[in-house]
């Protein structure tokens, strides 16, 4: 495997703007590469915190990923953190640092707890025959219905009380249509961070509108305290347990198989 750190694909917003290309030794057979969205609360942690998913994607895969830092609501509200991962997919759709034809290329979107919804929120807006698939861990998918559990979460996002226009214009569940890109999401059973109803309730509004959507829901009854129950307790860089990795492993599979040679 080949990194190639801090990269720009944003030189206007600094360190907000930097990404860390993870590339595979072998030859890829496939225009498909993976931009991958830390969390954090839109508010705190970096790329480096999803390192260990990145690594994973690149040498289990075999694909090219492209591990973004993005604004935090402290340095600028939202939309600023959501049209930065969109400059970034652009970036990763465009660029040829990456193995492959840039015109053919096609991109999953994956992210985990603030950087799913982020996930969602840019892949359900970029050009649908650009986006192979979007993978959800334990992210929001309806603000709408997640904001009257914790109204204090969008407080910080905004930087002021949403109105409801401002707060459907940040929802996912609001982008849907019959065209979109498959969705995938992953949730375990004892969220309390983002509680897994939120996940249930955004699959029914998915497959509704016609979308490709799965989910994979696990329990991890042995974490307790505040917590997603994402990582494997301890691992450094963070590393997804293994049956969340096995189920999105497969469910990428099941989208790019079709286009291998």
């Amino acid at each position: 495997m080949n990194i190639r750190r801090n990269i720009s694909f944003l030189p206007e917003i600094g360190n907000f703007g930097l990404c860390d290309l993870f590339l595979p030794d072998r030859a890829s057979v496939t225009d498909i590469a993976v931009l991958t969205i830390h969390g954090g609360g839109w508010g705190a942690m970096s790329k480096e915190s999803f390192e260990g998913v990145a690594l994973w994607l690149c040498d289990e895969l075999g694909l090219p990923v492209c591990n973004i830092n993005y604004r935090l609501v402290g340095t600028a509200p939202w939309p600023a953190c959501g049209d930065d991962c969109l400059a970034a997919a652009d970036f990763l759709l465009k660029s040829s640092l990456i193995p492959g034809c840039p015109e053919k290329r096609r991109i999953f979107v994956l992210g985990g707890s603030a950087g799913g919804h982020l996930a969602l929120m840019t892949g359900l807006r970029l050009p649908p025959e650009k986006v192979e698939g979007i993978v959800s861990i334990s992210g929001i998918g309806d603000l709408e219905e997640d904001r009257a559990l914790d109204p204090a979460r969008y407080r910080g996002l905004f930087g002021h009380e949403p109105s409801e226009s401002e707060i459907r214009k940040a929802s996912p569940a609001s982008y849907l249509t019959p065209d979109s890109p498959p969705i995938f999401c992953t949730h375990e059973f004892g969220d309390i961070v983002v509680p897994i109803a939120s996940a249930k309730s955004f699959l029914e509004a998915v497959r509704k509108n016609g979308t490709v959507g799965e989910t994979f829901f696990y329990s991890k009854p042995e974490e307790t305290g505040y917590s997603h129950r994402i990582w494997i307790p301890g691992s450094d860089p963070h590393k997804l347990y293994a049956e969340v990795e096995t189920a999105i492993a497969a469910f990428i599979k099941r989208q790019t198989n079709p286009h291998r040679s």
